[in-house]
């Protein structure tokens, strides 16, 4: 597959690759991931892999920021999902991965 392939969307995300995209969106680390979904530390990692290599990435964050702007994540449904999970202090801390400055992009 070819990177303009990989960017058009032509192979679909799994289910698992979903939740794991979201919830790496809502702030959540690695261990975080693993618990919610019920996997291991080393599934989370090819999740992960996974995402980036689908959109012909080379980092996790650039996947956020290229599914925001696809609108494969709603950045409203993020915040909610976060604030029903034990909400935040502020909005630097949605996600580590993205800066207050990208988020202020979407929102």
């Amino acid at each position: 597959m070819t990177l303009k392939e990989s960017r058009t969307g032509s192979r679909r995300l799994t289910a698992q690759e979903r939740k794991v995209l979201s919830l790496i969106a809502e702030g959540c680390g690695s261990k975080e991931i693993a618990s919610e979904l019920g996997v291991t530390l080393d599934a989370v990692h090819r999740h992960k892999v996974n995402l980036m290599g689908k959109f012909g990435l080379s980092s996790i964050s650039t996947v956020i920021d290229y599914a925001l702007k696809k609108g494969l994540i709603d950045p409203y449904e993020v915040l909610e999902s976060r604030f029903s999970r034990g909400g935040m202090g502020n909005i630097s801390c949605i996600t580590p991965l993205m800066s207050r400055r990208l988020w202020k992009k979407y929102l």
